[in-house]
């Protein structure tokens, strides 16, 4: 997957949240091959704003792996929704 800007992610964003164009048409318009990016992105700004779009190098140990691993299993959430939750 090609890197994107903070601004591509934002106009796929808005385009979506606008209603004018589905998950799909907005995918291929950019290059993407499926639509769990864009929807990953939208949810993303949907919880943190902006600020889902900052870089962020986290770095988790083994605890921290674990925990997450057991709020997914408790949480009954996906990876993606997971992600989108603690990312």
């Amino acid at each position: 997957m090609a890197k994107f800007t903070v601004e591509q992610k934002l106009d796929a964003v808005n385009r979506y949240k606008n209603g004018g164009e589905s998950l799909n048409s907005i995918a291929k318009s950019i290059g993407v091959s499926n639509t769990e990016t864009i929807d990953f992105w939208v949810k993303k700004y949907q919880i943190h704003g902006l600020e889902a779009f900052n870089k962020s190098y986290t770095k988790f140990n083994l605890e921290d792996k674990l925990n997450i691993l057991n709020y997914m299993n408790e949480s009954g959430l996906s990876t993606l929704e997971t992600a989108v939750q603690l990312i």
